[in-house]
């Protein structure tokens, strides 16, 4: 759907169940389809490709069959596996015993999807690739489809990452942070469709989640698509906020 349909539909469906929540994921697919703004053709990818490239060679990635691209993009973007863009870092396996009263917040999956969730706290001090500041991106990769996997970029200090969650330490020149937070969130259908486990428990390893294959676009749309998408999911919070004042 471009995005002039989008608006042409919006009255039709604003009031219908889930339609904010079917809303946000509308616009992110959107996103990463190169639907949401227009692509200057004299823009380019090919440095980034390259960049991710040479990244994977010089790290001896050993990336397992990428899965198959679902849609095609732009003339001008690519597509990158997710483990040729950044390195994966998991967090601690904390026990109870080794939570304090006091101390550094120990992100736990509750803390990225929920704000006003308490904190347990780590007392000593963390190895450095535990360690966690704003500005990082992380990726929930295990727990409840459709409420535990996600990308976020942490805003709220320093920190220290529990387990089922990986830090990404990035390839610089290949990504904007906030768009490959948007990307990696609107393909989460094929994270959870790799995950494994139980029925309501589930994750997914290392290997299958660096094969995921993420749109590349030009470092300048990939700017204009966030502020597009923040404009965006302003107009859902409005919406939002207004059918809770009038139920």
């Amino acid at each position: 759907m471009k995005l002039e349909t989008f608006f042409q539909k919006f009255n039709l469906f604003a009031d219908a169940p889930n339609a904010v929540e079917k809303m946000r994921d509308m616009i992110l697919h959107l996103a990463i389809r190169g639907n949401l703004s227009e692509q200057p053709i004299s823009e380019s990818c090919e440095a980034q490709l390259l960049k991710a490239d040479d990244f994977a060679k010089r790290s001896d990635k050993q990336i397992e069959e990428p899965m198959q691209p679902a849609f095609s993009l732009p003339s001008n973007w690519g597509w990158v596996p997710l483990g040729h863009c950044m390195h994966l870092v998991n967090g601690k396996a904390f026990k109870p015993s080794d939570w304090a009263s006091e101390g550094t917040p120990i992100i736990r999956i509750q803390n990225l999807n929920n704000k006003d969730a308490p904190f347990n706290y780590c007392g000593g001090k963390a190895e450095p690739k535990y360690q966690v500041r704003s500005g990082d991106l992380l990726i929930s990769w295990s727990g409840t489809p459709g409420t535990s996997f996600g990308a976020f970029v942490w805003d709220r200090g320093p920190a220290v990452l529990n387990q089922h969650i990986f830090r990404c330490e990035l390839v610089n020149g290949v990504f904007q942070k906030e768009y490959l937070r948007l990307s990696v969130n609107a393909r989460l259908d094929e994270m959870i469709s790799r995950a494994h486990g139980a029925v309501g428990l589930r994750h997914i390893t290392k290997g299958e989640l660096e094969s995921i294959p993420l749109p590349l676009p030009p470092l300048a749309e990939q700017k204009r698509i966030v502020a597009k998408v923040d404009e965006l999911m302003a107009l859902c919070d409005r919406l939002e906020t207004q059918q809770r004042e009038r139920e």
